[in-house]
């Protein structure tokens, strides 16, 4: 997210959603890295990707259980909703004041976008 646009990661998540072969990835390697490998502090984690939580997912609540993404520290998501066969790219700044802001508020920004797009 940070030297990318939207669309861009909005195209890399299409390519994850499709299995478009110009990435070079193995199917199976594809599969594993988006199945359950760790559950920490109920957060779920594939290989390389976080997956839907059951509670309080920033993947919001209407993406399907089998949606997987990624976030970043600067405000950066990208979820893959195998099932709605769907892709949400959102790039903010959430440092842009400084460091100290309410990651809470941030996390329902994220929730409520997610939940948006989904209900499309």
């Amino acid at each position: 997210g940070l030297f990318g646009t939207a669309d861009a990661v909005a195209q890399f998540g299409q390519a994850w959603l499709s299995r478009d072969p110009r990435l070079a990835l193995d199917p199976a390697l594809m599969d594993e890295a988006t199945r359950e490998h760790a559950v920490t502090g109920g957060e779920r984690r594939g290989l390389g990707w976080m997956l839907k939580a059951h509670t309080g997912s920033s993947a919001g609540d209407l993406l399907s259980a089998d949606a997987y993404g990624h976030t970043g520290f600067t405000g950066t998501s990208l979820w893959i909703d195998p099932q709605r066969a769907l892709v949400v790219a959102l790039l903010t700044n959430r440092v842009y004041y400084g460091r100290d802001h309410d990651f809470a508020s941030f996390h329902a920004l994220r929730r409520a976008v997610h939940d948006a797009a989904a209900g499309l």
